[in-house]
């Protein structure tokens, strides 16, 4: 292949990691409010922008990059002196793509690669052909097997829909609750929504009520994003890789080595037992955070046909005898108590703010009931020949399969722990990546000596 160049967006890339040299003068002014320097200090920053982008316009005229007959993409910076960074396709744990709106505008790609086990990426901005180019170099999409989802996105509107309505009569309620009633303007305004409405203002001051609409709008904004995300995605495998692409407006696309695959999780909640599915996640290298690789039904084979060998931790709870309880308790107990306390205080002293305080506090207590949760069903097994743990975060509960061969294991054992033969174990992936399950009992882990 021969040499090609960069996008010239190459240069923004460059720019934004010098934007605070022109912006700490132009503050440092504009906090003394001395006009006569700000007009100095803006000539004195253009001059810079100037300079520096010249400068990055000059690196990205002279730079170039090539894969060989070899499969191994050589990058060369030159300017002055000439910086060279050679990656073998066999080292690559994963490639994605991403064209947001501006990018698609101006024909733009963003590529990051993946070394395995290694922290440090490789960030290219090139053409959109290139990049596509690139990735079909480094890692060929050849005999895929695809699938396309369907019904997901009508799903995903529908769901979309159906939040706007609890919305906007959410903003009924707090429009009623924050303005006297005019009987003329808000019958017409509110027809619809007067009976919802009124049964909720009999409990909700003010400001929850507008609380409560803050949270449906980013709730509704983020189901908007998950809708846009998830627009004309497919997933694929072959022989070697694990790929999927898809998006609306923010197009991406994303390839795996299976190789070099650090593990594949399952989230579950409450939202997903009740829908009866749950998202699929996996990494490769330094990936973070997780990629979404598909929904998966509990009844669908199509995650072993993605993952062949992917197997998941047993679903009988685990001993809990001598589990330290407050590693899984104290987090979400402390401020669900301390809620509470202000709870009852205000009750008395402020009785406004006892609602939104019952409101927080019940977000405390669904932490702690899914602390609950991780008490009894952390753990970590050897399954078909594969290392799996179950590990409980927030409102999730993370069941992991681990597809690497050799992960680093690290025990940690406090004098008490030890007394009743349990320890923290912490998992340590290539690249960095890091699981940890708390409290696990040694007797129970045949794969480790103690």
């Amino acid at each position: 292949m021969t040499e090609r160049g960069f996008h010239p967006f190459a240069v923004l890339h460059f720019l934004r990691k010098t934007i605070l040299l022109y912006l700490l003068p132009l503050l440092q002014v504009l906090f003394a409010r001395n006009w006569a320097a700000l007009r100095t200090a803006l000539v004195q920053g253009a001059a810079l922008l100037a300079v520096i982008a010249a400068v990055s316009a000059a690196v990205l005229h002279t730079s170039r990059w090539q894969v060989d007959e070899h499969g191994t993409l050589r990058v060369c910076w030159r300017l002055g002196v000439r910086l060279d960074r050679c990656l073998k396709a066999g080292q690559l744990a994963a490639v994605t793509l991403e064209r947001p709106l501006l990018y698609r505008l101006a024909g733009a790609s963003r590529v990051v690669l993946y070394p395995a086990g290694q922290k440090r990426t490789l960030t290219l901005l090139l053409n959109a052909q290139d990049a596509q180019l690139l990735a079909d170099c480094m890692m060929p999409r050849r005999d895929a097997v695809a699938h396309t989802p369907r019904g997901g996105e009508k799903l995903a509107f529908a769901v979309l829909g159906a939040n706007g309505l609890s919305t906007l009569a959410l903003l009924a309620l707090a429009i009623r609750q924050s303005r006297p009633y005019v009987p003329d303007a808000q019958t017409a305004a509110f027809a619809h929504l007067n009976q919802l409405a009124a049964w909720a203002a009999r409990w909700l001051p003010m400001g929850t009520a507008w609380l409560l609409v803050l949270g449906g709008v980013l709730f509704c904004a983020s189901l908007a994003r998950s809708a846009a995300h998830a627009a004309h995605y497919t997933v694929w495998r072959t022989e070697s890789h694990l790929g999927s692409r898809g998006g609306f407006v923010h197009r991406y696309e994303m390839r795996l080595a299976l190789e070099h695959l650090s593990y594949a999780d399952l989230r579950r909640s409450p939202a997903t037992r009740a829908l009866g599915c749950c998202p699929v996640f996996v990494t490769a290298g330094s990936c973070r955070p997780e990629i979404p690789l598909l929904v998966w039904r509990e009844d669908s084979p199509f995650l072993q046909e993605l993952l062949p060998g992917f197997a998941l931790p047993p679903k009988a709870p685990v001993d809990t005898a001598g589990r330290s309880i407050p590693a899984y308790f104290l987090p979400a107990g402390i401020p669900c108590g301390l809620c509470l306390l202000l709870t009852a205080v205000s009750r008395y002293t402020l009785p406004a703010l006892t609602v939104p305080l019952l409101v927080v506090t019940a977000v405390f207590a669904a932490l702690l009931a899914g602390a609950a949760v991780g008490y009894r069903r952390e753990g970590i097994w050897l399954q078909d020949g594969h290392l799996t743990l179950r590990r409980q975060r927030g409102f999730h509960l993370y069941e992991i399969c681990v597809l690497c061969p050799a992960p680093a294991l690290t025990a940690l054992r406090s004098p008490w722990a030890a007394a009743v033969g349990r320890t923290d174990l912490t998992l340590t992936f290539p690249g960095g990546g890091k699981c940890k399950v708390r409290s696990v009992k040694c007797s129970e882990l045949p794969f480790l000596l103690f």
